[in-house]
């Protein structure tokens, strides 16, 4: 059966806490499962090799949320740091590895820095340009929804 894939990059745990939150919760449907990973474990656990084939369970897409934090001035946190460099390859632009991917991220940030959110946006992005899909804009989550 299909799982859908929550994947992290945390440097004080927000993240984390969110995405294993998030893969503790009843599975939605079509999933049968749900799995919290850093998101820098992708190619230890062969997700590349899932994704490049079309589902095999009825479904469209594979599902993948991500849930990414920002730390300093923009920069992606360490355990989400390889996945980072791995989607702007220019390499892997034109490999297109998650053109069979369903995605959602959810970047966290302080609003006290210029960068806010900037490792979720870079990860939208380039997520969304390597699944044959034009993203959507990424709004700013703190015009809508403020976390303390």
């Amino acid at each position: 059966m299909a799982t859908l894939y929550v994947l992290y990059g945390s440097a004080t745990g927000n993240a984390e806490h969110i995405a294993k939150d998030l893969a503790s919760r009843p599975c939605p449907a079509p999933f049968a499962s749900m799995e919290a990973l850093e998101l820098d474990s992708f190619k230890k656990k062969k997700l590349l090799d899932t994704w490049k084939e079309a589902p095999s369970h009825g479904l469209q897409k594979h599902g993948v949320l991500v849930v990414a934090s920002t730390t300093g001035n923009g920069d992606p946190p360490e355990n989400a740091s390889r996945f980072v460099r791995y989607i702007k390859r220019k390499a892997t632009v034109t490999e297109m590895p998650f053109s069979n991917c369903a995605f959602a991220v959810l970047g966290l940030g302080d609003t006290n820095y210029d960068q806010f959110c900037a490792t979720g946006q870079v990860r939208h992005i380039y997520v969304f340009t390597m699944s044959k899909r034009q993203p959507n804009p990424f709004p700013p989550l703190h015009k809508r929804l403020l976390i303390h």
